[in-house]
């Protein structure tokens, strides 16, 4: 049963169904609006860890080509995206590759006689405004993709988080979000969940508020209900959430080892090729080998601060390379003294090693003043439907649907 079937049997309640009107998107290659004629499907499911590259290979695709013609369109995948590949009979080259990561749109590359050409098609659909909370009593990744949360719609939910807390090693049992978000119908009645609007958390006694907003100059960004930038300088953590499926236990607070260490780091243990982000803007001051650290990253940031990476399995940067927050700057593994897969994470001040999940770093600035009373009317409209969110388990979702009987 999808996301949105599951709110309307837990009673979540619905705004008026809006129309969205989708713009024609320009297609750079003629004749491709045309019929297509009758063609196969070969489709591989991403698993974590795993790169663009490394399932187009699996698949037996012609990989160097497909990622020269993506640009940067491959790099953000995520656990439980697919990849199809289309084929027409007798063709041993794919015609296009689709890939759905945000349910309005589907990511193409087609081979134009020549090269594999990107292209972004839009999904015609209305959109109806809901609530419904989560409550996590195992993991995130489990509570959410349980009541029908896709894969990248769970990555998404942390995001708005992620300078708060650090997901794969400080949220605790019992922690629950509330939410506002739209509901997507396409034309042949296909559902979907689309953008969040607004979201509330409440972990380990802490409560964090997000109100999305779109500013007069067209930028959205998420705000606390004061209308301080929930952006800020450094991520909490430089590895993406992690698609973590054990429970919490009260012999290990986790199950991603997380620990200060004599050597004055933290060790977060994660699979051979996760992801690993700028946490800030810097300069690339330090990348290559580094003896016991084995592949190792620097970064200077503005301020005093720098940050340290090591035990890569991989760098993808450059000494002298100036990065933006959330960059991909390498992988995990497990390279020089170490003993499995983890990243080694240093945080400094002024060259002095500090704790990363204690220091209080730098904040963005808030909304201009020409934008508060907007933004007030926002969160003052949504504030309310958070607060009365239908709470979605899998067992009330069962007994809506045994009390509906079949075929209602």
């Amino acid at each position: 049963m999808s996301l949105l079937a599951l709110l309307l049997a837990a009673g979540a309640v619905l705004a008026a169904p809006t129309p969205i009107v989708q713009p024609a998107a320009a297609d750079p290659l003629v004749g491709l609006t045309a019929p297509e004629p009758a063609f196969r499907t070969e489709s591989r499911e991403v698993r974590a860890g795993e790169l663009a590259g490394k399932v187009l290979r699996e698949m037996g695709a012609p990989t160097a080509e497909l990622l020269a013609g993506a640009g940067r369109s491959l790099d953000s995948v995520s656990p439980g995206d697919v990849f199809n590949l289309d084929y027409r009979a007798g063709e041993t080259r794919p015609f296009r590759l689709r890939l759905v990561h945000d349910p309005a749109m589907v990511n193409e590359l087609v081979w134009d006689g020549k090269r594999y050409v990107a292209r972004k098609v839009p999904v015609p659909y209305t959109v109806e405004e809901m609530a419904a909370a989560v409550t996590v009593t195992s993991s995130l990744w489990s509570a959410a993709t349980s009541v029908g949360f896709s894969p990248a719609q769970v990555l998404d939910l942390a995001k708005i988080f992620e300078y708060d807390v650090d997901f794969n090693t400080e949220l605790v049992e019992g922690a629950r979000f509330r939410l506002v978000l739209d509901r997507l119908t396409a034309d042949d009645g296909s559902q979907s969940v689309g953008d969040i609007r607004a979201a509330i958390l409440d972990n380990g006694g802490k409560q964090y508020v997000a109100i999305r907003y779109r500013a007069a100059d067209g930028t959205t960004g998420w705000y606390a209900k004061d209308g301080s930038a929930r952006r800020k300088a450094f991520l909490r953590s430089p590895l993406e959430f992690l698609q973590v499926t054990s429970s919490f236990s009260t012999g290990r607070y986790h199950p991603i080892l997380h620990k200060m260490r004599a050597h004055k780091g933290v060790d977060l243990a994660a699979p051979t090729g996760t992801n690993i982000r700028a946490v800030a803007d810097g300069v690339i001051t330090r990348a290559g080998w580094a003896g016991g650290h084995g592949n190792h990253v620097e970064i200077k940031h503005e301020g005093g601060f720098s940050t340290g990476y090591s035990h890569l399995s991989s760098i993808g940067v450059k000494v002298g390379e100036r990065v933006q927050q959330g960059r991909s700057i390498g992988r995990v593994g497990s390279t020089g003294q170490s003993t499995g897969p983890h990243l080694h994470y240093e945080f400094m001040v002024n060259g002095v090693h500090k704790d990363p999940m204690k220091t209080i770093v730098p904040v963005a600035q808030p909304l201009p003043a020409s934008e508060k009373a907007a933004f007030a009317a926002a969160r003052d409209a949504l504030l309310p439907r958070l607060e009365g969110a239908t709470e979605l388990t899998a067992g009330a979702v069962a007994d809506a649907a045994e009390d509906r009987g079949p075929g209602r």
